[in-house]
């Protein structure tokens, strides 16, 4: 698609914007190479073989082995990263997010710590980018918009989720941080995910 709209290779693009190891990361994630879950493949030795690489890619060297890394996260499927992390966890005494927090820096920590919540608990991690884009003072409007319109297929549950977490839900966190047709453009969004329809 996007070579069909722009007459260039994305992949191409990026690696002329990106570099270092957040362009290693996002290189995978673009290739779409994560795995269907098969448990014949992934067992528990496939897990423990898995831990043990992690480990010496990162927290058990000298440097960190992101290629390593980030392969097996672009990789492995959410049932397999679930085991994986717990075993990980269990082993260690660290999740895979509090190693990359250890062993990856600035926005490749970011884009990694991210992409193992999409993969493990998606509605929370979302309900969390909204949060954030709402943070502080003043409102990061792009962040804000994006994630209403990437995610709003699945905001019913990121909806629960954010509720849970912050006591109140999406649609009321956006009246009282948006105004004007800026609002009512954001309610909208809100409106078709949940598939509401505002009468007011």
């Amino acid at each position: 698609t996007y070579f069909d709209m722009y007459g260039d290779d994305l992949g191409r693009v990026l690696d002329g914007e990106l570099g270092g190891d957040f362009e290693q990361l996002i290189v995978n994630c673009l290739q779409g190479i994560e795995q269907d879950f098969d448990p014949d493949f992934h067992t528990e030795d496939k897990v423990k073989e898995d831990v043990e690489s992690l480990y010496d890619a990162g927290q058990g060297s000298f440097g960190t082995d992101e290629a390593t890394l980030f392969k097996f996260l672009c990789t492995a499927p959410p049932e397999h990263l679930k085991a994986v992390n717990l075993a990980y966890a269990e082993e260690y005494g660290f999740t895979l997010t509090k190693a990359c927090e250890k062993e990856l820096k600035r926005v490749s920590e970011k884009a990694a710590v991210f992409l193992i919540g999409m993969k493990l608990k998606p509605e929370e991690t979302v309900a969390k980018l909204i949060a954030k884009a709402t943070a502080g003072l003043g409102t990061n409007e792009l962040l804000l918009t994006s994630t209403l319109i990437r995610y709003q297929s699945m905001l019913p549950d990121v909806d629960a989720a954010h509720q849970e977490e912050y006591g109140k839900s999406i649609k009321e966190r956006v009246i009282s941080e948006a105004r004007g047709k800026y609002e009512t453009l954001l309610v909208e969004v809100v409106n078709c995910g949940m598939g509401e329809t505002d009468e007011e």
